[in-house]
């Protein structure tokens, strides 16, 4: 414009009249200016504001329905709300709005209630930030009549899941899951969750389905936890939104190997015998699922199975001369396989026993049983044990056990007896065959102490007589093992506790006719205390009185 006015200008206008136009020209050029920047600034203020989208409402009743959308709020901070209205009628809006933030879509939802029964209504969503106002498209939702109402869908499915076939064990993290719903009006999608919480019809996360009224289908899941219970969840919904109670299938994951462990002849990794067989065993176990089988294998190529589980044995295992390495593999149930190795060396050699000293068991007062190991080295071999008072100097010698002319580990037990009561004493195994004699560890053990006994005789307390059958009640009060015995008294009036440890002891003694008495008695550890109870005759405290009478 400004172009097509300075181009009218004559050339004779006077000299003033340049300058006005001039004046002119540069007001155009800068409203120009500023009609581009505003422009532009209008582009950058656009380019911020919120974006809408209105969705199709659900929960449509008579009287209420839940209008949806999602709100972009571009990283400003955006309020949403719906507008509403019937044709030609005023315009309403949601009476509560939403607060979006971030640069994703976020769902929005609002329930709106008090509306006409058979009537249509067009609604769309708002949004607005510092940057400005945006709508979405305005769509049509229609209440239903009261009749229709009255027949509207609030049935929800119903649906099951099963995971793996109803498997109860798995060693796959990825399953399958068998689904299955059934709905009036058809089951149009499922959700899954690791969680029991439960999901709106608009959560993220929903799976479409095929519309179906009887809904079958298989779906392969990976599981998210670890070895272990893993649940999962599902949900169905149907066209009006209604969803389901939650169905749930857990199923145990297990992908941890077996553990195995070689025990004899030794749980080192390597092994040295003269021996052209051997044994060897051990122990297999799984927390989780059982045992299959045990398989073994030579590095010369030999293969067995071992039928056994958790306490496994391969016997007479062939060994050619140098070294034998067996590889022990246990598999469970699920086809987890765990491995333990040993390296067996064979040469025949000409070695003494090799002798452990084991623990003293069974002690009492006078009795024990020595126990050990000895490996013969292939040869003939006897073993006995030393013992005496003295640390190293043995004065007694136990019974000779033979061994053959093995290469394992043979268990040695002795019985001694004779032994002295609350004694220590010192001892070891010994062994030896054709290459020379050995010695294991010394060890100690002490002879429980001797038993103590109470004994005595219960009289009458005036003229001394014996009494016989009086019940006595013995009872320990501060050893931690508390004794407790029963008996009665002689012809003579005579009783006796026997074997007793060190305590001190209640005695109570009661019969018919008499009074009962009470005696505490100390025991020091192996000794033995000889009492008197003395019992008064009920009778005989009435004579007594009588004679007092007498007297005075």
């Amino acid at each position: 414009m400004g172009k097509i006015l300075f181009g009218l200008i004559p050339s004779a206008i006077p000299g003033f009249m340049r300058y006005f136009f001039c004046l002119v020209k540069i007001l155009f050029l800068f409203i120009a200016v500023n009609h581009s920047q505003s422009a532009a600034y209008s582009q950058q203020s656009s380019a911020a504001a919120p974006t809408v989208t209105t969705d199709t409402a659900s929960r449509v009743t008579h009287n209420s329905a839940t209008l949806r959308g999602t709100v972009n709020a571009n990283g400003l901070s955006t309020t949403a709300w719906f507008q509403y209205r019937i044709v030609n009628g005023p315009s309403k809006s949601t009476f509560s709005t939403q607060t979006v933030i971030g640069t994703g879509d976020t769902e929005v939802n609002f329930s709106i209630i008090e509306l006409l029964p058979g009537t249509t209504y067009y609604y769309r969503l708002a949004a607005r930030n510092d940057a400005g106002t945006v709508y979405g498209d305005e769509l049509p939702f229609t209440t239903t009549d009261m009749k229709t109402s009255l027949t509207a869908d609030i049935t929800a499915p119903t649906g099951s899941i099963s995971i793996n076939n109803g498997a109860y064990r798995t060693n796959s993290l990825t399953v399958t899951l068998e689904l299955s719903a059934a709905d009036n009006i058809g089951v149009t999608g499922y959700y899954f969750s690791t969680s029991a919480i439960p999901p709106s019809s608009h959560t993220t996360g929903w799976t479409s389905a095929t519309p179906a009224i009887n809904y079958k289908e298989d779906v392969s899941y990976t599981l998210s936890g670890d070895d272990g219970k893993n649940t999962v969840y599902v949900w169905y919904k149907d066209a009006s939104g209604n969803i389901s109670d939650v169905a749930s299938d857990s199923i145990i994951v297990d992908t941890t190997p077996p553990t195995i462990t070689i025990a004899n002849p030794t749980s080192g990794s390597t092994y040295k015998t003269t021996s052209k067989t051997i044994n060897i065993s051990g122990i297999a176990s799984d927390s989780t699922s059982e045992i299959n089988n045990v398989v073994w294998s030579t590095g010369k190529g030999k293969d067995e199975m071992e039928s056994k589980t958790i306490s496994w044995t391969i016997s007479n295992v062939d060994l050619l001369e140098g070294d034998n390495v067996i590889t022990v593999k246990a598999t469970d149930s699920l086809g987890n396989t765990g491995t333990a190795t040993i390296t067996i060396t064979y040469a025949v050699g000409n070695n003494p026993p090799m002798v452990i000293t084991g623990p003293a068991t069974g002690i009492t007062t006078d009795f024990a049983t020595l126990t050990g190991t000895v490996n013969a080295e292939g040869l003939s071999t006897t073993a006995w044990f030393q013992y005496g008072t003295s640390s190293e100097s043995y004065s007694h010698t136990s019974s000779i056990v033979n061994i053959d002319s093995s290469s394992v580990d043979t268990p040695i037990n002795n019985h001694i007896s004779g032994l002295l009561a609350g004694t220590t004493y010192y001892y070891r195994l010994a062994a030896r065959n054709s290459a020379g004699a050995a010695y294991g560890a010394e060890m100690i053990f002490n002879t429980k102490p001797p038993k103590g006994k109470i004994s005595g005789y219960v009289i009458e307390s005036v003229i001394g007589k014996p009494i016989e059958s009086v019940r006595l009640r013995l009872k320990g009060t501060k050893a931690r093992k508390k004794a407790f015995k029963v008996i009665f008294s002689g012809p003579d009036g005579f009783f006796e506790f026997n074997e007793l440890d060190a305590d001190t002891f209640d005695i109570f003694a009661i019969k018919t006719g008499f009074e009962g008495a009470r005696q505490v008695v100390e025991m020091p550890e192996g000794e033995e205390n000889i009492i008197e109870i003395k019992l008064g005759s009920i009778q005989g405290e009435e004579q007594k009185k009588d004679l007092e009478l007498i007297r005075k």
